[in-house]
């Protein structure tokens, strides 16, 4: 029995392959499928192949986002910490000027409100001239707090913001506020915040 089965086993190539092979026409058909077989597994393989390549390459634009946001990512990394006091002195209770400005006169000042009512840590702001960088006034304002400044609406400023929980410092760039009308400026470093505001070191602080 196992000799019948072996030998039918044997003979079954040529019974399926031989009428293939008796004329010209069948062995032409036989191989134009094998190479149809052959082109069509190239061309899923090549599909496959460029869907990889654009899975690798999505990622990219995803790096350039945040690419954008290393400055502040980076600036967070090097901060020296937090500042348990004021060069010695305790921080004051409630908000409040740590270096009075000097008493301005003419029409064009404004008030200008300093909001950290977005923020859970106290800030130390420096309000600066571009054209001649000398400190005008320096801030103290509690965490959630805010304090009203006097400014010329017709000089531009720069201001600098120390974040006293990490010891971070930031700088804005020059803004000049609006002559008819005054101003709430949220202290708020994130991208969607109204003024953009660039890591600074101790240094430039």
């Amino acid at each position: 029995m196992l000799s019948k089965i072996a030998k039918w086993l044997f003979q079954l190539p040529g019974r399926l392959f031989g009428p293939i092979f008796r004329n010209r026409l069948t062995i032409f058909i036989f191989f134009m499928l094998i190479a149809a077989g052959v082109f069509s597994a190239k061309r899923y393989l090549r599909a496959h192949q460029s869907d990889d390549e654009f899975v690798t390459t999505t990622p990219t634009d995803y790096n350039r986002t945040i690419q954008r946001e290393m400055p502040l990512r980076e600036a967070r990394e090097q901060c020296g910490g937090p500042l348990h006091d004021n060069a010695g002195q305790t921080w004051p209770s409630s908000a409040g000027y740590l270096h009075q400005p000097e008493r301005l006169t003419g029409t064009g000042l404004h008030r200008l409100t300093l909001d950290n009512q977005g923020n859970d840590f106290a800030v130390l702001v420096r309000l600066e001239t571009p054209t001649a960088p000398q400190q005008l006034a320096e801030v103290f304002i509690p965490a959630a707090g805010n304090f009203d400044v006097k400014i010329d609406s017709a000089v531009e400023h720069v201001m600098k913001i120390k974040n006293i929980k990490s010891g971070c410092n930031f700088r804005s760039r020059a803004f000049a506020l609006g002559k008819d009308s005054d101003w709430r400026m949220p202290l708020e470093m994130h991208a969607n915040s109204g003024i953009e505001f660039q890591s600074i070191s101790d240094r430039e602080f």
